[in-house]
């Protein structure tokens, strides 16, 4: 067996500014097991043909790709591409469209031999040491035509049983010095728009703050400063953070650069523990705000109130952290006062950014099953998802909405979408400025600039543009990332 593992995203408007954590979690699986293997990340610049040339000249017997919902129909004109030239490679996908369409990926396309629901590490690996299909958890296959599954679906509640990613065959070069770490998978939050529970579950199942330490000090040791945690629940044990922070002291792990990109829950929030995560490198994080009012929060199932929303904003900004606030606007019930309110929210607060996301109806979930009862989409639904651009940031379609309701049809969500783009751009701009603030005269002109499309199309697809800007951006004397390592230079 030999195994080509791809990585690609649904939008060529976003480059990879770190190696795929999923993927590098397969990698690593498959190298612990003696499985011969290679890796490819098409958004570091690999076009189509140049990817089945390699697989030609490489002799793979399998091919592996993960696929999102949005745009999965490239992910599976991908395999569609690779089956029709070479017939007898065998085409696998996992990741999180597969997981939650389970035997139907097939029977969308005729191409792909294999589907991995789930956390595929030991049954990908399963697969390559040949084990009957029959036997492997989540395989989806096919058994006289009719695709069939294996073992059902397990879990893995023994993390720390799964390696860490070395990166051992990705070019790490070519990425921006940020490493991404998870502590812990699952969620168990109902969220009405929300697919992480389905696909990595409800139950949240942790790592040792042994082997996360392991992990940070191996990169540590290679210079690395900026580690971003993408944990969909990080602080949900409040004491396991305060253990995080501990370990981080006690191996010396200095001048580290921490981020929590993915989001905190506001509830899972307290002035102690922001202290704490301060003191060990935290620098930045987001907040999932949702909503701006109680009606809306409550319509979404966020479980929790904007008094607790607006603590945890108000604390982490006096306590001079960079934080984001990711909304999403178009929920059943939700008016144009109620967006309004959102906008408000967002203003309020000295915050780094704002992001409005155009609420997207996943399958599974119960915004998926509202649209559909009440027959609300805009067209047909799977051609929606594998037309839009889920990061929403330069589209020129961000305003084409999925659905409608009673409350905002097609031409208010439209309006609406045009209304949060520039209101996103003009937090952005302000909370540049405070960011460069010792910079003096410069940081309007820094403002003005990291607002701009051009921009952000530069810091999205073009990892030396990341490199500097993090450089800038936490530069101090002997602190931060890179200091005294040479990591800028890499």
């Amino acid at each position: 067996m030999r195994v080509l593992l791809i990585y690609n995203v649904y939008s060529d408007e976003l480059g990879s500014s770190r190696p795929p954590l999923g993927t590098g979690y397969l990698a690593q699986a498959l190298e612990d097991a003696g499985i011969d293997y290679d890796v490819v990340d098409m958004k570091l610049g690999y076009s189509e043909k140049r990817v089945l040339d390699m697989i030609g000249r490489g002799g793979y017997s399998s091919v592996g790709v993960t696929v999102y919902t949005v745009g999965h129909r490239k992910f599976f004109g991908l395999l569609k591409a690779v089956k029709e030239r070479y017939p007898r490679v065998t085409t696998a996908a996992g990741g999180p469209h597969v997981t939650i369409m389970g035997k139907k990926t097939l029977d969308e396309c005729r191409h792909i031999d294999l589907a991995f629901t789930g956390e595929a590490e030991d049954s990908f690996v399963r697969f390559c040491k040949g084990e009957d299909y029959s036997r492997i958890p989540g395989l989806v296959y096919r058994e006289g035509g009719t695709a069939v599954c294996g073992a059902p679906l397990s879990r893995p509640d023994d993390l720390d049983s799964i390696n860490w990613p070395r990166y051992g065959k990705f070019e790490l070069k070519k990425y921006a010095n940020e490493i991404g770490v998870i502590t812990s998978r699952g969620c168990p939050y109902p969220c009405t728009f929300c697919s992480v529970g389905l696909t990595l579950g409800r139950k949240v199942r942790v790592r040792s703050i042994e082997k996360i330490g392991d992990e940070l000090e191996y990169w540590h040791s290679r210079g690395k400063r900026i580690f971003n945690f993408l944990d969909d629940n990080l602080t949900f044990y409040p004491e396991r953070v305060f253990s995080l922070c501990d370990e981080i002291e006690r191996r010396s792990l200095n001048g580290l650069v921490l981020r929590a990109s993915n989001g905190l829950r506001a509830d899972r929030l307290n002035r102690e523990m922001l202290l704490r995560m301060k003191e060990v490198g935290f620098r930045s994080f987001g907040i999932g705000v949702e909503a701006g009012n109680d009606k809306v929060l409550a319509a979404l199932k966020k479980g929790e109130t904007m008094a607790e929303i607006e603590n945890a904003i108000r604390l982490s900004c006096e306590l001079g952290f960079e934080v984001s606030l990711f909304f999403v606007y178009g929920a059943p019930g939700e008016t144009m006062s109620d967006i309004e309110d959102s906008i408000k929210m967002a203003k309020k607060y000295p915050v780094l950014k704002a992001d409005f996301y155009n609420l997207i109806p996943f399958p599974g979930t119960q915004l998926w099953d509202w649209v559909e009862e009440n027959r609300a989409w805009t067209a047909e639904p799977m051609e929606l998802l594998d037309s839009m651009d889920k990061n929403l940031r330069f589209s020129k379609d961000t305003g084409k909405p999925f659905f409608t309701t009673k409350e905002l049809g097609a031409d208010e969500r439209e309006y609406l979408a045009r209304r949060l783009r520039e209101a996103t751009l003009e937090i952005q701009r302000k909370g540049v400025e405070r960011v460069f603030s010792r910079y003096g005269r410069l940081k309007r002109p820094m403002g003005w600039l990291a607002s701009t499309v051009f921009f952000q199309k530069l810091f999205f697809n073009n990892n030396l543009v990341r490199r500097v800007s993090d450089r800038v951006r936490y530069r101090s004397a002997g602190t931060g990332p890179g200091a005294g390592t040479g990591e800028a230079r890499t």
